[in-house]
C-alpha cells in the first residue's frame, strides 16, 4: 500500500516536471547532474564491462606492473595540469588496459574511468600521439559529454518508464550498458569532438609531451600510404586535415612544444605487452 502511494507521488511530480527535464535535456548543453553522478555512471560502465571478458579482456595489473605504471604515469602528468577540474573527484588513478590488439580505440567513462586497448598502443609510433589521445578522452569527461548525451537520451528514451518501473538494479544495469554502448560509439558531435581537441593541447603544454601529439594521431590515420582500418570511434567525425590544422593552431597560439622527443622508453612500453589478437570470428 505504502509503495502504492509513493508511485502515485512520484508519477504525479513527474506528470508535471517531466515535461519541461524532457525539453531540457533536448535543448541543454550543459549536464543537469551534479559531477558525482557522473562517478556513479561510471561505476555502472565499469561494471558491465566486467561482465563481458571476452569482449573486454582486461589486462592483469598484477602481471604486468610495469606496463601499468608507464601508463598511469603519464595519465598524471596530464591530468596534473591546472585545466582539469575534477581531478580530485574522478576515478583518471585506475586506468585498464584492454588487451585486443585488433582494436584502435581508448575511452574515458564518465567520472574518469579511462581504458586503453592494446592495439592502439601496438599503433602509435610515439608516446606524444598516445598523450594526445588520452587529452582528448579526458577532455570529454571533464566536459561531461556523456553525461549531456545520457541526459538527452533518457529524454527521449523511456526517462518515465526507467524512473517508474525499474528497480534501482535493473536501473544501474541498464544505465552501464547504455553509457558502454555510447562510448563504443561516441557519437560527440563536432563542437564537442573540437572542444576536446583544444583541450588536449591545453593540457600537454606544460608535460614532458609534444602538446599537438593528438595531431600525429590523425596525421597517421591520414597517411594513404597507412594500411589500416578506420576506428569505429572516428567514423561519424573522421581525422580531417581541418582537425590537424586547429591542432596545431592552438599549440601555435599557446606557444607550447611541439617536439617528438626521444622514444625508447614507449618502444620499451609496447614490447611489455602481450599479444592479444582478439576473440575468434564466428
Amino acid at each position: 500500500m505504502l509503495w502504492r502511494i509513493i508511485r502515485t507521488i512520484i508519477a504525479t511530480v513527474l506528470f508535471i516536471g517531466l515535461p519541461y527535464f524532457i525539453y531540457v535535456g533536448f535543448i541543454a548543453d550543459e549536464p543537469l547532474m551534479d559531477v558525482e553522478n557522473d562517478v556513479d555512471m561510471g561505476k555502472r560502465v565499469v561494471e558491465s564491462l566486467s561482465r563481458d571478458v571476452i569482449e573486454y579482456p582486461v589486462l592483469s595489473e598484477q602481471d604486468y606492473p610495469e606496463a601499468y605504471r608507464y601508463i598511469q604515469n603519464m595519465i598524471d602528468e596530464i591530468v596534473a595540469s591546472d585545466e582539469i577540474k575534477y581531478r580530485d573527484t574522478f576515478e583518471y588513478h585506475t586506468v585498464k588496459i584492454i588487451a585486443r590488439d585488433d582494436v584502435l580505440n581508448a575511452f574515458c567513462a564518465p567520472g574518469g574511468y579511462i581504458y586503453v586497448y592494446s592495439g592502439l598502443i601496438k599503433y602509435l609510433d610515439s608516446k606524444d600521439h598516445l598523450a594526445g589521445v588520452l587529452g582528448h578522452e579526458i577532455a570529454h569527461a571533464e566536459l561531461r559529454h556523456s553525461s549531456i548525451r545520457m541526459q538527452k537520451e533518457y529524454g527521449r528514451d523511456k526517462l518515465f518508464e526507467f524512473l517508474i518501473f525499474a528497480t534501482p538494479a535493473d536501473l544501474g544495469t541498464l544505465i552501464g550498458a547504455k553509457i558502454l554502448q555510447e562510448l563504443m560509439t561516441l557519437n560527440y558531435s563536432r563542437d564537442q569532438e573540437a572542444a576536446s581537441d583544444r583541450l588536449s593541447v591545453d593540457y600537454l603544454q606544460d608535460t614532458q609531451y609534444a602538446c599537438n601529439g593528438a595531431a600525429g594521431f590523425f596525421e597517421k590515420l591520414l597517411d594513404k600510404n597507412n594500411d589500416v582500418r578506420i576506428p569505429e570511434f572516428l567514423s561519424d567525425h573522421p581525422a580531417s586535415q581541418s582537425r590537424v590544422d586547429d591542432i596545431n593552431r592552438r599549440a601555435a597560439q599557446l606557444q607550447c612544444n611541439t617536439e617528438i622527443g626521444d622514444q625508447s622508453d614507449w618502444r620499451a612500453f609496447q614490447q611489455m605487452l602481450p599479444d592479444a589478437p582478439g576473440p575468434e570470428k564466428k
